[in-house]
């Protein structure tokens, strides 16, 4: 255990100085995760180790070894109820349904588990659970190493001083008014702009859709004009349709600007993380990200969102893994 403990400790040591290189990378947040689970692992061995005795010994090897399961059907009815607000307020779109269906395959995994071990026998039942919990386990290891590392992400501090802030668009209510989420954005974009005394030029970001009767980044720029903004302290970029695009059209405004400079970028808290690894795809060095403030009950739908697009991202080393590990089982069996 001592191994363990150690090894942990080396694996946060690896990510603190990885993330002073180069933090828009996904694989830091797997390196994150892993170190936090080794150490947090070794603390509970050791927690449970402690010689306390009586009903005090009990209640703590109750807590350190019942808390990961516990916890697990928490989750699970928490992502229920989130499903349900989810459909009440933004609608029977499949976005909004992500935190509902979480929390069913999570439910049918824990009944499934029941009927396996406690029910019936079934050789080939058993090596179909094994496989598709060995898969969840994976992937839920996967979304974990993302959202920790995307709040870590989120609240690290950026240490230079930007020419550029970019605030990336979204849809329009109306096809023209800048809505609430969207305003989160830009009013974090004046924040920022204040916070650096008003020298950074602000990029506002978005083409127009086909439901649009204007760019976003045309309706952002009426936005801040009417918050104060100076004129020429916009620029406006009104040719991108999604975040990669964003970040590359936004460049080529830059650098007819100036031959180097550094930038941020504003967007929504839970799209941070994923949004940096498109600016670093673009070649925006340094750039990092500035989260705004969204409404809670959105979150854990949003950052699905998230993972299921970084996951395409890297679809097909995930793919490979999947593989793997459906061979794993099948070969195991013999």
């Amino acid at each position: 255990m001592v191994i363990v403990t150690i090894m942990g400790f080396i694996l946060l040591a690896v990510f603190g100085f990885l993330f002073t290189k180069e933090r828009r990378r996904i694989s830091l947040g797997y390196v994150l995760s892993l170190s936090l689970f080794l150490v947090l692992f070794s603390l509970m061995y050791y927690i449970s180790m402690i010689n306390l005795g009586g009903i005090t010994g009990l209640l703590v090897l109750g807590f350190v070894f019942g808390i990961i399961p516990l916890g697990i059907v928490l989750l699970s009815f928490y992502l229920f109820v989130n499903g349900r607000l989810m459909l009440q307020r933004e609608g029977r779109r499949l976005a909004n349904l992500l935190s509902l269906i979480l929390s069913i395959m999570m439910m049918g995994m824990i009944v499934f588990g029941i009927y396996i071990l406690f029910l019936t026998y079934n050789i080939n039942l058993y090596y179909l659970y094994i496989t598709v919990l060995l898969l969840f386990l994976y992937y839920a290891y996967i979304f974990m190493s993302y959202l920790v590392y995307a709040v870590f992400y989120h609240f690290a501090k950026i240490s230079y001083t930007p020419d550029f802030i970019i605030v990336l668009g979204s849809g329009l209510i109306g096809g023209e008014r800048v809505p609430p989420l969207l305003a989160s954005r830009l009013d974090k974009g004046i924040e920022q702009f204040k916070k650096y005394k008003d020298k950074p030029k602000i990029i506002v970001s978005g083409g127009q859709g086909p439901d649009e009767l204007l760019s976003e980044a045309a309706a952002m720029k009426k936005y801040l004009l009417e918050q104060g903004m100076q004129e020429n302290d916009v620029l406006m970029e009104d040719q991108s349709r999604n975040t990669l695009q964003n970040m590359t059209f936004s460049k080529r405004i830059m650098d007819q600007y100036q031959d180097t400079y550094k930038s941020i970028f504003i967007t929504n808290n839970y799209h941070v993380l994923r949004a940096s690894f498109y600016a670093r795809q673009a070649g925006l060095n340094p750039c990092e990200g500035v989260g705004s403030r969204t409404a809670r009950y959105y979150l854990p739908s949003a950052f699905l969102r998230e993972y299921i697009g970084t996951l395409m991202m890297y679809k097909w080393w995930h793919v490979a893994i999947s593989i793997m590990i459906i061979l794993f089982v099948y070969v195991s069996r013999f």
